[in-house]
């Protein structure tokens, strides 16, 4: 399988989706204080998609304006492009669009899926975590 290749990579995968409505999140006020914070509720989103090596730290993320086949397709075509020398293990869910008929899996990537309705087995979900955290209680000006 890998005779091909002179480096082999292990990398979880995910996709989530990051929009304009405020999610609150925990403050710090004075007790007895209950925090305001502005909300707007805007139906306006975009995905991101990404993989992340809990081995060595590397990441690859684009943004798509869906969460689909063309789109996974796309992603995986350029993070192939990004490293066609390296055998790319991706571990992720079961998804649908993961699983497409029409789907071409570039030559230097292997898919393994994890069982159904377990995220807690994808370290992937732990970032997406991290970066909302970072969006919590925010508001943010319409881009288009």
């Amino acid at each position: 399988m890998s005779e091909n290749y002179p480096k082999t990579s292990v990398y979880f995968q995910d996709e989530s989706r990051f929009g304009m409505i405020t999610h609150n999140g925990k403050m710090l006020t004075a007790k007895g204080v209950k925090p305001i914070c502005r909300f707007q509720q805007v139906f306006q989103s975009t995905w991101l998609y990404g993989v992340f090596s809990p081995l060595t730290g590397d990441h690859f993320m684009l943004e798509f304006p869906t969460c689909d086949s063309d789109c996974f397709q796309g992603f995986l075509d350029l993070f192939s492009e990004r490293k066609p020398d390296e055998l790319l293990i991706i571990v992720l869910d079961n998804a649908t669009f993961h699983k497409a008929k029409k789907l071409v899996v570039p030559s230097n990537i292997r898919l393994i899926f994890l069982p159904p309705y377990a995220p807690e087995l994808n370290p992937a979900e732990k970032m997406w975590q991290k970066f909302k955290r970072a969006f919590s209680n925010n508001m943010f000006e319409r881009c288009c």
